[in-house]
């Protein structure tokens, strides 16, 4: 029965946002262009030492306010009793035992895909329509923590981190771009996987 519940969450959430962001795409497709290699590339062989190292400051900068902020929220949710997860049924906890390589190459192939979709789409588009790019940051925030639900295993407080971490992220974007909040994700997951591993 909780398989086929953890299996219609995933796929109305996965639906829902495919058809969203999809119809998007097909309507704007610059939105596209952004993920692919020949738009990116060319412009990351054109950054000189000074930006590479603008970016990746502020984006290391974001990464330790990101895991600040969802470590309290989760820690404060925890010690007062709130689970925002089942350790039998949430997926990573299955991954980070048996296959902690896959584990962390999971969580850096993600971000890749989460980062252009909520950030790079959603709120740029959100932000578009509601003449305020922080509008933006608060709907992609809200939208990024709610599509996290989707996994099997996890409770409704397991949004509440989330959406200090989708702020933080949506802040990122704003400042430095796709790129950066991309390596912040990346960073903040990197972080919580070796954490967990050597803990």
């Amino acid at each position: 029965m909780w398989l086929w519940l953890d299996l219609f969450r995933i796929l109305v959430a996965g639906l829902v946002l495919g058809l969203v962001v999809g119809k998007l795409v097909v309507l704007r497709p610059h939105y596209l262009e952004r993920i692919r290699p020949r738009y990116w590339v060319p412009r990351a062989r054109s950054m000189r030492r000074k930006e590479w190292v603008r970016l990746i400051s502020i984006a290391l900068w974001f990464t330790a306010a990101t895991f600040a902020v969802a470590t309290i929220v989760g820690v404060a949710l925890s010690e007062a009793g709130v689970e925002l997860y089942s350790e039998e049924e949430y997926p990573f906890i299955a991954l980070e035992r048996q296959y902690p390589l896959l584990l962390l190459v999971a969580v850096n192939v993600l971000p890749i895909f989460e980062e252009w979709i909520f950030r790079g789409i959603i709120l740029e588009e959100v932000a578009r329509r509601a003449r305020s790019k922080w509008i933006g940051v608060g709907v992609s925030t809200i939208i990024f923590a709610a599509f996290h639900l989707s996994n099997p295993g996890t409770y409704p407080a397991f949004a509440i981190p989330l959406l200090g971490a989708g702020l933080l992220l949506g802040a990122c974007y704003l400042k430095i771009g796709l790129a950066g909040a991309i390596i912040t994700h990346n960073a903040y997951n990197t972080i919580l996987v070796i954490l967990r591993l050597w803990g």
